[in-house]
C-alpha cells in the first residue's frame, strides 16, 4: 500500500474514526482532515449541489426556528456535531488535485479497514484479559460475551456503529481480494475477511449482521458465485452460535422501536409544519414495560421531521436524493454498497445525528461523490 503524502489528513481520519477512543480524538482527526483540505484548496472557490445540501442540513435547526416562532431556548441554533457538514463538502469540492484523490481511494479505505481491525483485535485481547482477571467466569460464546463487551471494555461503542464500520470494511476487502493477482495478498485478505465475519456477530448489531450477509452475497454473486453457498453455511453457523442473544434482544428492540415510532408519528401529525424543536424531543416521555423513558425517534427521517417539521424533512430528502443520484450514475461498487448500508440503518437509528455515524456519512458521501464526479468528467 502506497500512501500519498498530499492526503495525510484523509489517512489519519480514516484510521482514527473506528478506534475505541474518546470522541474528542475523532474530532481532532477531523480537524487534521480539514487542515489537509485547506492546504490543497484552489481558487476561485466554487460551490456545488452537495455543498448546498449539506449546508442546508447544517442550518435546518436554525431555519425551522426562524419560521416557527419558537424561542431560542426551545430550539437548537447551531448543532456542533453538524458543523462538519458546513465545512468539509465545500473544501473537498475545491481540492485542486481530485485526480490524485481518486487514485488514493484504495489506500484511504485500507486505512479505514486497518482502524476497524485494530478495534477488533483490541476486543479480542481485552476479552482474554477480562477472563483472566475474572476467574469465576468461563469463556462463553453467547449472552455473557455480549454483556462483558458492553459493560467492561473501555472505549467500546454502540453495536450499530462498529457494525456499520465492519460491514463497509468487509465489502472493501472482498472486492480487493478479487481485484488482486498476488496469491499471498489474497490469502491475507481472506483471513481478514474471516476475522470481520466473526466480529460482526459478536460486535455488530442485528441489522448490521443482516447487511453483512446481504452486501457480501451481492458482491460474491458478481465476483465468484461458487462461494455463495459456503458463505451462507458459515453465516448460518454464526447465527446458531448466538441465537439466544438474537432471539432475546430482537423482541425488545422491535417493541421499543414500535413505541418510539408511534409516539413520534403522533407528535409529527400535531406539529408537521415546523416540528417541536430538537431540544424538546427528549422532553416527551413514552412508557415501555411500565417505565417512563425519554422519546428517542430511532429514525433519522422521523427525528428531522419531529425536530424541524416539513422544512427539515425536505432538506434531508434533498441531501439523500442528491447523493443517491450520484451513486446510481457511478460505476463505483463500494459507493453504491455504502448507501445500501447507511439507508437501512437510518430507518432504525438516529445514525447521522451522533458523531460516529455523522462523521462516517459526511466523510464518505463527500469523498465518493467528488471522486466519481472527477472520474466522469
Amino acid at each position: 500500500m502506497k500512501l500519498d503524502k498530499n492526503f495525510f489528513g484523509f489517512y489519519v481520519f480514516a484510521f482514527v474514526l473506528p478506534l475505541p477512543l474518546p470522541l474528542i480524538v475523532s474530532s481532532l482527526a477531523m480537524a487534521v482532515l480539514i487542515i489537509n483540505c485547506l492546504i490543497l484548496i484552489k481558487r476561485p472557490i466554487r460551490i456545488d449541489g452537495l455543498t448546498i445540501a449539506f449546508l442546508l442540513f447544517f442550518l435546518s435547526d436554525l431555519i425551522a426556528l426562524v419560521f416557527s416562532g419558537r424561542s431560542f431556548a426551545e430550539n437548537t441554533i447551531i448543532n456542533d456535531v453538524k458543523i462538519t457538514c458546513a465545512i468539509l463538502p465545500l473544501l473537498v469540492y475545491n481540492i485542486g488535485i481530485k485526480t490524485k484523490l481518486k487514485e488514493a481511494q484504495n489506500s484511504i479505505l485500507t486505512m479505514f479497514a486497518l482502524g476497524v481491525l485494530t478495534y477488533i483485535v483490541y476486543c479480542i485481547l481485552f476479552y482474554g484479559y477480562f477472563i483472566h482477571t475474572h476467574p469465576r467466569y468461563t469463556v462463553q460464546i453467547d449472552k455473557y460475551l455480549f454483556w462483558a463487551i458492553e459493560n467492561n471494555f473501555p472505549g467500546t461503542y454502540h453495536r450499530t456503529y462498529i457494525g456499520a464500520y465492519i460491514v463497509l470494511s468487509s465489502v472493501f476487502v472482498v472486492n480487493s481480494i478479487f481485484n488482486l493477482r498476488n496469491l499471498k495478498k489474497r490469502l491475507i485478505l481472506s483471513f481478514v475477511f474471516l476475522l470481520l465475519l466473526a466480529a460482526i456477530f459478536f460486535l455488530g448489531s442485528k441489522l448490521t449482521m443482516v447487511l453483512f450477509l446481504l452486501l457480501n452475497t451481492l458482491l460474491l454473486l458478481v465476483k465468484y458465485k461458487p462461494l455463495v453457498i459456503p458463505f451462507f453455511v458459515t453465516i448460518a453457523v454464526c447465527f446458531f452460535l448466538i441465537k439466544e442473544w438474537i432471539l432475546a434482544s430482537m423482541k425488545k428492540s422491535f417493541y421499543d422501536r414500535t413505541v418510539f415510532f408511534e409516539k413520534s408519528v403522533e407528535l409529527i401529525r400535531e406539529n408537521f409544519l415546523f416540528g417541536v424543536g430538537e431540544k424538546n424531543i427528549t422532553g416527551f416521555m413514552v412508557s415501555i414495560n411500565g417505565e417512563s423513558t425519554p422519546l428517542i425517534p430511532h429514525n433519522v427521517f422521523l427525528k428531522e421531521t419531529l425536530s424541524n417539521g416539513l422544512i427539515g424533512l425536505v432538506i434531508l430528502l434533498l441531501l439523500f436524493g442528491y447523493i443517491l443520484y450520484h451513486a446510481t450514475k457511478s460505476n463505483d461498487r463500494i459507493f453504491k454498497y455504502f448507501l445500501i448500508l447507511v439507508l437501512p440503518i437510518c430507518l432504525i437509528e438516529d445514525f447521522i445525528y451522533l458523531q460516529r455515524g455523522l462523521f462516517l456519512f459526511v466523510f464518505l458521501s463527500v469523498f465518493f461523490v467528488n471522486v466519481n464526479r472527477s472520474r466522469s468528467s
